[in-house]
C-alpha cells in the first residue's frame, strides 16, 4: 500500500475532480458531479483540516486515505473522458442555462413586464 496522501494532495485530486465536473457540457451531469463531489470530499477534508474553534475530529486511517485517494484518482481519469464525450454529442441547452428576463413588449407574460 503506498503511503497515505498528506491534505495539499487531497486538497488537488477535490479541485481536479471540481474542474473536471464543470467542463461537462450538460447542465445536468456538472451539477450532480459537483454535488457529488462536494459530498464526497467534505468528510475526509474535515477531518484532516478541521475548522478553527470546532471540536477535532480523529484522523483517518493511513490505510483508508491511500485507499480512497486511489479510488478517486482512479474515477477522476473516468470523469475527464465522460467530461470529453459529453462535449462532443452535447445536446440542446436547457432553459436554466439560458435565463433571461421578460421584457415588456405586450403579449405573452407582458403582465409580469415592469
Amino acid at each position: 500500500m503506498p503511503p497515505a496522501p498528506t491534505l495539499p494532495q487531497i486538497q488537488s485530486l477535490y479541485n481536479a475532480t471540481l474542474t473536471t465536473a464543470a467542463r461537462f457540457g450538460s447542465y445536468n451531469f456538472h451539477s450532480f458531479f459537483t454535488y457529488r463531489t462536494h459530498q464526497t470530499f467534505k468528510p475526509i477534508l474535515s477531518a484532516l483540516d478541521p475548522e478553527p474553534g470546532s471540536t477535532p475530529i480523529s484522523q483517518p486511517d493511513p490505510n483508508m486515505l491511500a485507499q480512497f485517494y486511489e479510488t478517486k484518482t482512479a474515477e477522476l481519469e473516468v470523469l475527464k473522458r465522460s467530461a470529453e464525450i459529453n462535449r462532443m454529442y452535447a445536446g440542446q441547452k436547457l432553459v436554466v442555462e439560458h435565463a433571461r428576463p421578460i421584457t415588456a413588449g405586450g403579449g405573452e407574460g407582458a403582465e409580469a413586464s415592469p
